[in-house]
Formats: C-alpha cells, structure tokens, sequence
C-alpha cells in the first residue's frame, strides 16, 4: 500500500493539536485571499455600491445588478479558497474559534468606512434631486436596519462575554449610525419620516442581511464538517 502524501506538514499535535490555515505556509496565502474577499462579499460593501452607483448611473438596474455581481462572484471565489485553505487540516483538528483581532478591526473599518462614505454620496444626491415624497424612508430604513442589527449583534458578544471582538463592533456601529444621523438632518423631508414609513427600505436590508447570515453559516459547517 503506497503511503498518503500529506500537502503540508502539520505541528506535531501534542504540542499544538488545533491548527488553523494561517498556521501553515501552504495554506495561509490562500486563507487570506479569501477571507479578505469575504470582507468584499459583506451586507455593508453591497449597500455602499449601490448607494454610490445609483448616485452616478442614469438607470434603476445598474445599481442594482453590479453590485449584487460583484459581491456575490467575490463571496464564491472566497468560498472556494478558504474551503481550500482549510482542507489542508484534518476536520478534528480545526482551530475554527481562532481569534483574529488584527485583521477583524481592519476590516470592521474598511466596510464601515465603505458604507459611511456611499451612503453619504447617495445623500448628497438625493438632497440635490427633485424626488418623489417619500423616497428618502428607503435608504434611510436601510440604514436604521443596519444599526439595529449591528446593535443587536454587539449585544450578543456582550452577553456572551466576547470582549476581544467588540472593538470592531463598536467601531462599526460608530461609522454606521453617525452615517443614519446625518441623513436624517441631509435628506428631504427626514426628520419628518415617520417610523412605519422606514419599513419597507429596512425589510430589503434585513433580507439581504438575513441571506447573508445564512450562506455564511452553511458555508462555515462545509469548512468544518
């Protein structure tokens, strides 16, 4: 029988049993290219393309349909590559709660430093734009949608007493609701939007969040088995 050849050489695990892809130079380089795309692939990065494009583009379908290609062909090839990056560990031996602050700071500040900055260009349009009334409660629902769930969740980690991951929440959450408070004092008619007004802009996001979530989670329990 022709012994198994092994891709990389894994620690010795009486000495450090849980491995995690950035453990390893043959799988690191691959793990980071697509978690980094994960962070392109994000609710947050989706809505500021689409504020942005639909600032600049003459037609409804654009900001729309590029932004949800991009992101979705980002989140597939990011998929395939951490899938990858992982397969290099035996399924027992996933270090899949590795925390890693650094880089979930840094990108905590680039989604939300991406969507502070579309939403305040699409704002800055709408203000300059004779609009239907009423059209400011859509990206004014999907901004308070956000906040609310980026607030639901830093709840979470505090209840679950996950400390070391509530700089990036807290840094989101900043950047986000300083964006919402903005276009509630920026945008025409928004501090007279009533709160069922904001519904249907807040629904749209919850969806695109909620698919999200879900496609995460699926993708998470195929890397770990």
């Amino acid at each position: 029988m022709n012994p198994i050849e092994e891709k990389v050489q894994l620690p010795d695990p009486k000495t450090h049993f849980l491995v995690h892809p950035l453990d390893l130079p043959g799988a690191r380089k691959e793990f980071l290219l697509g978690w980094w795309l994960g962070v392109f692939a994000t609710p947050q990065v989706y809505t500021a393309l689409l504020a942005v494009l639909w600032a600049v583009s003459n037609n409804y379908v654009t900001p729309v349909l590029v932004p949800l290609v991009l992101v979705v062909f980002a989140g597939w090839i990011s998929v395939k590559l951490t899938g990858g990056a992982w397969d290099y560990i035996p399924g027992k031996r996933h270090d899949k709660d590795r925390r890693m602050t650094g880089m979930t700071i840094a990108a905590s500040l680039i989604t939300s430093l991406a969507l502070f900055a579309g939403l305040l260009i699409f704002m800055a349009w709408t203000a300059s734009q004779d609009l239907v009334p009423g059209f400011s409660a859509y990206p004014l629902g999907m901004g308070s949608a956000i906040a609310l769930i980026m607030a639901g969740e830093l709840v979470i980690k505090l209840v679950r007493r996950r400390s070391l991951e509530l700089v990036s929440d807290v840094i989101s959450l900043t950047v986000v609701v300083a964006a919402v408070w903005i276009g509630f004092g920026l945008l025409p008619e928004g501090r007279d939007i009533a709160p069922l007004d904001l519904l249907p802009g807040a629904a749209i996001l919850a969806g695109v969040w909620l698919a999200w979530l879900l496609f995460t989670q699926i993708e998470a329990r195929r890397d770990h088995g």
